[in-house]
């Protein structure tokens, strides 16, 4: 973020010659290097970048049957004698 802010404040500099000799009371001088200096005289170049092209992952269909075969076990419960009598009488 902060270096994005500093390249814009160098090309706002860079187009404006008085705002940058605020800045630099030196920025005549012909030994004067700073990043407007560098712009101005093309020692900067940027390069270029081929787009990327962001494509929506393809959906892939594939039916639950395929891949899981369940086995039907029967129930836990059934299986408990606990459930088979009832609870004792009170008298």
């Amino acid at each position: 973020m902060s270096l994005a802010a500093m390249l814009q404040w160098a090309l706002i500099l860079a187009a404006c010659p008085a705002l940058h000799e605020l800045v630099h009371p030196d920025a005549d001088d012909e030994h004067h290097d700073c990043a407007v200096t560098a712009i101005l005289s093309g020692q900067i170049e940027v390069t270029s970048i081929d787009p990327v092209p962001i494509i929506q992952p393809v959906a892939i269909l594939v039916l639950l049957a395929q891949i899981y075969q369940a086995q039907s076990s029967g129930s836990f419960f059934l299986s408990c004698c606990i459930l088979e009598h009832a609870p004792p009488s009170r008298c």
